[in-house]
């Protein structure tokens, strides 16, 4: 079972790892549009996430995924703000930056590992809501495959850590919040495609028909 564990820490990480290399040639021929500055304030919660995480679980295997993300995070940011694959976000989404920042600050001030991660997972949730109403509005703003990979990974991870279980509840927190945003992202892309494909059948029917 330890041994199947490993594999499983390592399967995530990779598939995390390849989501990332999808995500940013998609993001490269114009299929992604990403926000900036939703992607700095990611890069920064990933990173944190990965070592508050490691160290509140105590469990590097688990954090496997974590760590990185926290590079490849970092790397995506980097790349769109390099080749301008981005839009312009408003001013208010910069406030979940502060709240990584105060994640910080619990974890220095009070040496809780536990309460910085907690922290992270609202602002995770916070950030979210941009790239939700985004995809809402236009389907194609995002591609679904690298987030349902994402999913996939994260749904690894949760699983994992409850194979690993070394009687930290709170280290299911982050994975399965992560899992069902990256899911809902997955879901609605695809969905709203697909509304999207049978508006368009629907209107060229009833234009044959009049014709």
């Amino acid at each position: 079972m330890y041994e199947l564990t490993i594999v499983l820490g390592i399967m995530a990480a990779l598939l995390h790892g390849v989501a990332y290399v999808l995500y940013n040639i998609q993001a490269k021929k114009g299929k992604s549009k990403p926000n900036i500055a939703t992607w700095v304030i990611w890069a920064f919660l990933a990173i944190l996430n990965a070592f508050s995480f490691h160290k509140m679980s105590g469990d590097f295997v688990t954090a496997l995924q974590f760590f990185m993300g926290s590079v490849a995070c970092t790397v995506t940011f980097f790349y769109v703000l390099i080749t301008g694959k981005f839009s312009w976000p408003k001013s208010d989404e910069w406030a979940v930056l502060a709240l990584g920042l105060v994640a910080s600050l619990v974890w220095w001030i009070f040496k809780s590992a536990t309460g910085a991660n907690m922290v992270v997972v609202i602002a995770f949730l916070i950030s979210f809501f941009p790239t939700f109403k985004g995809v809402w509005q236009d389907p194609f703003k995002e591609a679904p495959l690298p987030w349902l990979i994402w999913t996939v990974a994260f749904l690894i991870t949760t699983s994992n850590v409850i194979l690993r279980w070394n009687e930290q509840p709170l280290a299911l927190v982050i994975p399965i919040v992560l899992f069902m945003t990256h899911g809902g992202i997955a879901i609605l892309c695809t969905n709203k495609r697909k509304e999207r494909f049978s508006v368009t059948v629907k209107k060229s029917n009833n234009f044959k028909y009049r014709a």
